[in-house]
């Protein structure tokens, strides 16, 4: 990989990763809990628990996509960085600019 394509992705990935600590802290305010005396009413308090659901998953992906990230820009200046870790191939950089924390080529993820 080029160092000029390595430089596009880990501005990419810095990027990413601001982002998505905003989503995180926005999330957090979503996910608190909902008190039993909250005075709203039966149906409008399950929906606020479904919601509350929905953006505890939310939450966890984020924070989850948030470290691979992390991860991934720690390895960009590596020489293997781009490289599947399963068979060895070149990790197309149109696959690294979706997802840049991928480790397997687009073979080796079909058979996951």
């Amino acid at each position: 990989m080029e160092d000029s394509q390595k430089l596009v992705l880990k501005e990419k990935i810095e990027n990413d990763i601001q982002k998505l600590g905003l989503k995180i802290e926005e999330l957090r305010d979503f996910t608190q809990a909902i008190e039993p005396d909250c005075a709203i009413g039966r149906i409008s308090r399950m929906d606020a628990i479904n919601n509350k659901s929905v953006f505890d998953a939310s939450l966890r992906n984020s924070k989850k996509r948030k470290s691979e990230l992390e991860y991934a820009l720690k390895l960009v200046e590596e020489k293997n960085f781009g490289l599947c870790v399963n068979c060895g191939a070149h990790i197309g950089m149109d696959r690294l600019l979706i997802r840049p924390e991928v480790r397997l080529c687009v073979a080796c993820g079909r058979k996951v």
